[in-house]
């Protein structure tokens, strides 16, 4: 089952347990506007997307237009991570995943305006869910049109193969132009969609991108691809199958040698953080035109997005083992090292030592 089209009647909303915000009235989404978002606490584009939501509750959510975040997981569960992370507007269990299952939601999170009539108005990831679409629904009846992202925002798929490996390769992508990953109590999961295979192997490798280069000529088909794996295969293993599949339908090699670099070695004597680690969960990330905010993340995150973001060797000997939030400025370095030491307490120093450089060569393969 799909989510159904705009325009038609949403199926009912099955509340299983109300955890906080509870609406008044007996039957609380009659005659009212309610946007719907379908999240988890093990979903880490779900909780980068909170702050956004958060501020639209706060400026447009009252008495006339709802808002609910809807989760499957068992209550102790959201109740912990609220302590931590609030969620503004009203916060409840889907028992048995009869929303989810209602509604046809296969990857989360997802949000959804459901006017005063029953009837589904717009659905998407919530980074397209502006204040100005929001605005105008309200103000008009009206939802306008939003452009998609020249790449899509991450998702999390909310079911999983029984089979302890699966993997699909389709080289005729699909017209969807989307990727994410996720992984947690033994599983991993992984779906990309119109994605070159060079593309796939690199996020595959889980290796620093400033670390990583391509020998050859990239081959320029998109391909969609979809990886599940359940224990007892261990995530490391299930990445290097997917890895073996991949390179050798790609005609593509990959070789690792040790180089010597120059780049920025992490310490933290007073750290001036939070650690999250009680609150178990996915974490999430995001990124503006000014600055990079991370939930939930560990150093050693946080050290792949420095070297995503800056193309330099960053090496953690901060000794933290919890996960943590942070908001960086994008540029300049010296900016963002000033945050880092000053708002986080962690010491950003110049160093020189040997890292290991992997190399995808590019062959030809059965295409």
């Amino acid at each position: 089952m799909s989510i159904p089209a705009v325009g038609q009647q949403a199926p009912p909303i099955e509340v299983g347990e109300w955890i906080a915000g509870r609406p008044e009235g007996e039957d609380v989404f009659a005659g009212r506007n309610v946007i719907l978002e379908f999240w988890g606490t093990h979903c880490g584009p779900c909780i980068g997307a909170i702050p956004h939501l958060n501020e639209l509750a706060s400026t447009y959510g009252g008495p006339e237009t709802l808002f609910v975040s809807l989760s499957p997981e068992d209550s102790p569960t959201i109740e912990r991570f609220l302590e931590k992370r609030p969620i503004e507007g009203s916060v409840a269990v889907d028992r048995d995943r009869a929303t989810f299952d209602a509604f046809g939601i296969r990857s989360i999170p997802r949000t959804l305006i459901i006017d005063a009539k029953g009837l589904l108005r717009w659905h998407g990831h919530p980074n397209l869910f502006t204040a100005e679409l929001l605005e105008t629904f309200l103000r008009t009846d009206r939802v306008p049109e939003v452009a998609e992202p020249a790449e899509a925002p991450e998702t999390v798929a909310v079911e999983a193969r029984d089979a302890p490996f699966f993997l699909r390769i389709d080289r005729n992508a699909s017209d969807r132009r989307e990727y994410g990953s996720g992984h947690g109590d033994g599983r991993f999961e992984a779906e990309y969609h119109g994605c070159r295979v060079v593309e796939v192997i690199r996020d595959l490798l889980d290796h620093p991108r400033s670390r990583l280069r391509i020998d050859g000529q990239e081959p320029e088909d998109l391909w969609d691809v979809e990886l599940r794996s359940n224990s007892p295969l261990k995530p490391e293993a299930a990445r290097q199958r997917a890895l073996d599949v991949l390179c050798d339908l790609g005609g593509i090699t990959i070789h690792r040698a040790q180089e010597e670099r120059e780049g920025w070695k992490l310490t933290c004597r007073q750290p001036r953080m939070t650690d999250m680690s009680d609150l178990g969960g996915g974490m999430g990330t995001q990124t503006s035109q000014t600055e990079f905010t991370g939930s939930n993340i560990t150093i050693d995150q946080l050290v792949q997005y420095l070297e995503r973001s800056t193309d330099g060797a960053f090496f953690n000997e901060t000794r933290l083992r919890g996960k943590y939030d942070f908001t960086l400025p994008l540029e300049p370095l010296d900016e963002t090292r000033r945050v880092l030491e000053e708002e986080y307490g962690i010491e950003v120093e110049a160093e020189v030592r040997e890292v290991e450089i992997v190399t995808l060569r590019i062959v030809g393969g059965d295409r």
